[in-house]
């Protein structure tokens, strides 16, 4: 049995919240709770410890990202995905430092919200194993994702995602200068073969320039720099 709890002020949302989680769960293996504020959210992530939160930005006196700092106060880690129209880089980051499993910008499509939850399920099977677990589930889990995004409703090439870009858009922000692929892969924590398609894809959109660098020893590398 799963219990999510849905945290979304407005009512014909989370509603429809609610019905695409049944959609893609079978009702008799889950329970649904529903609130429209973070303090009865904190309430009750403190009582039951769900196993996922679906959770807006955008809520009444404190914020959902305001509620991810009030989780880590009173020592509670829920496993969230972001549902939220706020795209604004100060809310997204605060997200990612938190370690959201998914960022769901509004209007999503059921289908973008199928592959959250489903990716939800396999991490959430994964990690209940007692057994070791193999890092090729492990890469289902961290890099798979993000690569098999919705891409006809963001523009992106196939294979890119939206939230991935941000995140790599982000990591590029804090670095000052020229950086490396390895750089921005430490500064976004995604592996140097994910953040190489993003910066490629920068590269050929005229967002970043490059130049080659040459070692004394082995292979020589390329620079980037932030077209202004």
């Amino acid at each position: 049995m799963l219990t999510i709890l849905i945290v979304e002020d407005d009512p014909m949302v989370s509603s429809i919240n609610k019905q695409y989680l049944m959609r893609i769960i079978k009702p008799e293996n889950l329970t649904v709770y529903q609130t429209a504020t973070a303090k009865k959210a904190l309430a009750i992530t403190k009582k039951i410890n769900p196993d996922l939160i679906l959770l807006d930005v955008y809520l009444p006196k404190t914020s959902g990202t305001e509620l991810l700092e009030q989780f880590i106060q009173h020592n509670l880690h829920p496993n969230v995905i972001m549902l939220s129209a706020a795209k604004d880089s100060t809310n997204i980051n605060m997200a990612l430092k938190y370690g959201v499993l998914d960022y769901l910008l509004k209007p999503f499509s059921f289908k973008r919200f199928k592959e959250a939850i489903e990716h939800f399920l396999k991490y959430n099977e994964v990690l209940q194993k007692n057994n070791t677990v193999s890092q090729g589930e492990l890469d289902h889990i961290f890099i798979t994702q993000d690569m098999n995004n919705l891409n006809d409703e963001t523009g992106l090439p196939k294979g890119l995602s939206d939230f991935s870009l941000t995140k790599i858009k982000t990591a590029i922000s804090q670095l000052a200068g020229e950086f490396s692929n390895q750089d921005v892969a430490r500064q976004s924590k995604l592996s140097r073969i994910t953040t190489k398609k993003y910066l490629d894809y920068l590269e050929r959109t005229g967002k970043l320039s490059t130049k080659v660098h040459y070692l004394k020893v082995g292979r020589p590398i390329k620079i980037y720099k932030l077209n202004k």
